[in-house]
């Protein structure tokens, strides 16, 4: 009996995420399947030429609903290029990444910034739960951005200017959240930036001590709270970054950072599966000019990009 109320205790510390950990990934990963032959529908809205640097606003169809909408950015010349994904913080938008991408085109790479779902207008546009009672509407929007990224490499890899070697990832908080849940899947991306991404979303929620966290928390009842972390633990990043390889890791961290902290990020780091490296700084979760630029050389490495800026 004391073995039981000890294991009940554990599960109860840690949100559920022993449960999900221990769950059959083939069952997780078939979240994230979509049918590859969908049409994509490439509708150009505009372009701008930024000194010889093509920046082409688009969408693409989600195999979901709705339209993605996104930047294209395309060096001069012929190619073949390396190609890159970005996926921007919450809140934030494609835009955010937008002056890191004309870098890497002058470096002979082409980077495609997505919005996420939340970052859209009209019918494409979807929404976190705000009462925080419908955990399946907030786990949906991190499956539909894996799906919606999966399409952005499928655009990719349908231009003759790319070499389909040399793909790149940069994810950035939630970004770095759907990057993991990506590379578990994802196996044509050669490489991946985690910035400042933590391994539970669930552990973080039931232990913040956020005034605002805390206040939401405390407004569920312990069933509620019981569904929402049961029900997000199926989409956090511990899960899946075991089953990355044999694409390459590469975290960066903020030695300041809350969310996650040292401890969480170190264990969040040892769980991953090789090929794999880290780099911390001292700085909070937005990170810094030096993390730009290690994460430009370990991409230029990755992807044979030209000589940086």
């Amino acid at each position: 009996m004391k073995r039981i109320i000890y294991a009940l205790l554990l599960i109860s510390l840690l949100g559920g995420t022993v449960a999900a950990q221990s769950a059959d990934f083939r069952k997780l990963r078939r979240m994230f399947l979509y049918d590859r032959k969908m049409p994509l529908d490439v509708r150009e809205i505009g372009v701008e030429n930024r000194d010889g640097i093509q920046v082409h606003d688009i969408s693409y169809a989600s195999p979901k609903g709705g339209r993605v909408t996104a930047y294209l950015v395309v060096p001069p010349g012929k190619g073949k290029f390396a190609g890159l994904i970005f996926m921007h913080v919450r809140p934030g938008s494609r835009a955010i990444f937008l002056d890191e991408a004309l870098s890497y085109a002058r470096m002979g790479g082409v980077s495609l910034l997505i919005d996420a779902p939340f970052s859209r207008a009209g019918e494409s546009k979807r929404d976190f739960d705000p009462t925080v009672t419908h955990p399946e509407i907030d786990r949906d929007i991190y499956i539909q951005t894996v799906i919606d990224l999966r399409r952005g490499v499928d655009l990719l890899l349908s231009r003759h200017d790319i070499d389909r070697k040399r793909i790149g990832f940069v994810g950035h908080s939630f970004g770095a959240h759907t990057g993991v849940l990506l590379a578990s899947v994802e196996k044509r991306i050669k490489g991946y930036v985690i910035m400042a991404g933590g391994p539970s979303l669930t552990e973080f929620l039931r232990t913040s001590t956020v005034p605002g966290i805390v206040e939401v928390r405390n407004s569920l009842t312990k069933p509620q709270q019981e569904n929402y972390f049961t029900t997000l633990a199926t989409v956090d990043p511990i899960n899946y970054v075991p089953y990355v390889a044999p694409s390459a890791l590469f975290f960066q961290f903020g030695k300041r950072d809350t969310n996650p902290t040292e401890q969480s990020a170190a264990r969040y780091f040892q769980a991953a599966s090789n090929p794999k490296s880290v780099k911390w700084y001292d700085t909070g979760h937005a990170l810094n000019d030096e993390a730009r630029h290690d994460r430009a050389l370990w991409l230029q490495e990755q992807l044979g990009l030209g000589k940086l800026d």
